[in-house]
């Protein structure tokens, strides 16, 4: 009877000491749960915090590109009207210069009809009634040669001022003999202007365009005699791809391209305005002391 006592009484112990040790095996087992759960938790939280500043950072980003493209656009269009309105202002101000030249033009060939077909006409009429009073009554007076001498340079005067205005060979035979008496009208000890020209000297252009191009060079011939210093010119004509072409050439002192914009008070201003009217172009290609080449090419008007 002991014995079964103490056999049970064993049992109740073993039994008792291996619920005490096992229960802190069961304790570990949950706190390691506890920590994976944490430590899972700990990682979602971190990468949904970095996938969070990734998203954020893109926004950012996408929003300076999009402020960017609309600032960028923003200055475009604002170039866009700056250059148009300055293309505005430019062909307003061409058509101002090519309204004035029109009229100028206009009023030319009207001055120089009205002094040659009728100032010279009088004066020439004068003095023919002057000579043939003088003849009939065999009058010789230095008075009335004194009035012969003075109607005579009146005469001229007007006669080379009607030239001026109006050329009459421009009017007669065309372009290009005006442009080769140009040459030798402008020619003297201090410069010589040379004239060559492929084009045949009978060929005729339309009359404004004509009077446009004698002037256009006139005027460039008038530069160059002034400001250049050079004791060479040249002028050239040909055509080329239904285009006219003048080439003029100087040996004289030149000035920096860069500096181009001084010379417009040499009269480029008024050259360019007539060649743009004609949708030409102007090109000037001159360096210090190694003279000044000067390109106009116009098309040819039908």
């Amino acid at each position: 009877m002991f014995r079964f006592k103490l056999f049970v009484f064993l049992l109740l112990f073993f039994a008792f000491e291996g619920n005490s040790i096992a229960q802190p095996n069961d304790t570990a087992k949950v706190s390691q749960t506890e920590i994976n759960s944490k430590t899972a938790a700990l990682h979602l939280s971190t990468s949904e915090q970095l996938r969070n500043k990734k998203i954020v950072s893109l926004s950012i980003i996408l929003t300076l590109i999009i402020f960017l493209l609309f600032y960028f656009l923003y200055q475009n269009n604002k170039l866009k009207q700056k250059i148009k309105r300055k293309d505005t202002k430019q062909k307003i101000l061409l058509n101002i210069i090519n309204s004035g030249i029109d009229s100028q033009e206009v009023e030319r060939k009207k001055i120089a009809s009205f002094l040659h077909d009728n100032i010279n006409s009088l004066l020439s009429s004068a003095g023919l009634h002057l000579n043939t009073f003088t003849a009939q009554h065999d009058i010789k007076s230095d008075e009335i040669q004194k009035a012969k001498a003075i109607l005579s340079e009146a005469h001229e005067l007007l006669r080379d001022m009607s030239h001026d205005l109006v050329p009459s060979l421009l009017v007669r035979f065309g372009l290009i003999y005006a442009l080769e008496d140009l040459c030798e009208k402008n020619s003297n000890s201090a410069i010589e202007f040379e004239f060559s020209s492929s084009i045949p000297t009978n060929r005729r252009y339309v009359e404004k365009f004509e009077m446009k191009i004698y002037f256009i060079v006139s005027e460039l011939f008038s530069n160059i005699t002034k400001h250049s210093n050079a004791k060479k010119a040249k002028l050239s004509l040909t055509e080329k791809e239904n285009q006219l072409i003048l080439r003029i050439y100087d040996d004289g002192i030149g000035f920096k391209t860069q500096r181009l914009k001084d010379a417009e008070g040499f009269g480029l201003n008024r050259i360019r305005a007539r060649i743009k009217k004609y949708r030409g172009t102007l090109s000037i290609v001159s360096k210090e002391n190694q003279g000044t080449k000067i390109k106009i090419e116009i098309p040819l008007l039908h």
